[in-house]
């Protein structure tokens, strides 16, 4: 009775059984086929986004037409420039530009210069020379660009009507604002041989790249391939320092010569004998390596501390060259007077001296050609200066046109060497 009783459970139930199996196999394959379903799905490939080209050195990122100056008007404007000085005639007016470039600051950033172009206005097709140029000293805010100079109220240089000079000689000259100008985010990068070298050697590149659009490769005036660096003072040591950075920033570059009036390369020399620019590096260079790095009490007499920077980061060069002065012993405290002219700067003030050595500029061994222009009565950088860096040229395998002017201030080297210049420049196309 317990046997037949057990079975017929066992019957009753088994439908229940079999249900259960039933249902729990179609939930494991449903299972199956959700995950099999899921690892088939094909998710549509989105694009990738293409990472924003960043803008190389020397691409430009305006361009504004100037004023078009006839061979007249340019004869009239070059006059308070030049003054007595020899000069050929002129044969060409003058197509006038204002343009931004893209270049690298000392510490790799990029940055936007400004710039003036000056093209000979010709009728007819003919390859001319670039001459870049830059500025002796003018300040370190923006209001001291060089581009900003009105020269009938504040001489800086007559430096628009130098470039309208060399416009009417014919050649293609290019005149940039140096690094850190018209840019609020940093201050002119004064003496600084990378930031100077770098604005040269891109505005090299600019003109080029401008030369290449619809606009400008329609103009009778074309790039003859022979280029220059050139400059005052300040832009000397920048003319120097392009051709030093030249093979490892701008190989592509062909250089053909360098020209420096009244060039200040040696920046410890530049203390010893223009002494007021000093006190200009001091701030620009704090500003570049760090107040901890550079502190102006090192250097200067207490008088000038408490309103050192807003002097120095506002003052241009006409009021700045009073209010330091030229008395290296009224600007220099006493323990840096005397390490700057014993030649003790390496011991006594190692930081200092290294970023010294670091901006000097043109003794690289480039052996590029060069003209070296000085005034016989230049106090700012002396003959004697003079003769220890054309020496240096000439040992590192440069080809040194060298020619002291007697008489000549620093002010007037670029006067008295123009004929010579053009002269210069213009044997390497014959």
């Amino acid at each position: 009775m317990k046997s037949i009783t057990g079975n017929l459970f066992f019957l009753l139930i088994l439908p229940f059984i079999l249900l259960s199996f039933s249902c729990s196999g179609n939930k494991s394959a449903d299972i199956e086929q959700t995950v099999e379903n899921q690892t088939q799905v094909q998710v549509e490939p989105q694009p990738v986004a293409e990472e924003p080209q960043l803008p190389l050195p020397g691409d430009i990122t305006l361009v504004e037409k100037r004023k078009v100056y006839s061979l007249n008007e340019t004869v009239e404007a070059v006059k308070p420039f030049i003054e007595d000085y020899a000069m050929e005639p002129l044969q060409y007016g003058v197509r006038t530009y204002h343009i931004r470039f893209v270049s690298t600051d000392f510490d790799g950033s990029q940055a936007i210069i400004h710039a003036q172009l000056f093209i000979p206005d010709t009728a007819v097709d003919e390859d001319f020379p670039l001459y870049v140029f830059g500025s002796g000293t003018t300040g370190i805010s923006d209001a001291c660009a060089p581009s900003f100079e009105v020269p009938e109220l504040r001489r800086w240089g007559w430096y628009k009507q130098n470039m309208l000079a060399y416009g009417g000689s014919g050649f293609i000259a290019v005149f940039p604002d140096y690094l850190g100008f018209n840019d609020p985010d940093r201050p002119q990068r004064y003496f600084s041989k990378l930031a100077e070298g770098h604005v040269m050697l891109d505005s090299i590149r600019a003109v080029k790249n401008l030369f290449e659009t619809e606009d400008f490769s329609s103009l009778k005036a074309n790039l003859s391939g022979q280029t220059f660096t050139a400059g005052y003072s300040q832009g000397g040591h920048a003319a120097f320092a392009a051709a030093d950075l030249l093979s490892e920033y701008a190989p592509e570059i062909d250089l053909t010569g360098v020209i420096g009036y009244a060039s200040t390369n040696d920046i410890a020399a530049l203390f010893r004998e223009g002494v007021c620019y000093g006190a200009e590096i001091i701030y620009t260079y704090m500003k570049m390596y760090g107040e901890d790095k550079i502190d102006p009490a090192d250097y200067l007499q207490e008088r000038f501390l408490e309103t050192f920077e807003e002097d120095a980061s506002t003052m241009c060069v006409d009021v700045f060259q009073y209010y330091f002065g030229y008395d290296s012993k009224k600007l220099f405290n006493e323990d840096f007077y005397r390490s700057l002219y014993t030649d003790n700067l390496a011991e006594d003030y190692p930081v200092m001296h290294k970023y010294m050595a670091m901006n000097n500029t043109g003794l690289s061994g480039h052996g590029i050609p060069s003209f070296v222009v000085q005034g016989g009565t230049d106090f700012i950088i002396t003959t004697a200066s003079a003769d220890i860096f054309v020496d240096g040229l000439r040992e590192l395998g440069s080809e040194v046109k060298y020619e002291v002017y007697p008489g000549i201030p620093h002010k007037y080297t670029r006067m008295a060497g123009f004929a010579d210049s053009i002269e210069w420049m213009r044997s390497f196309g014959e």
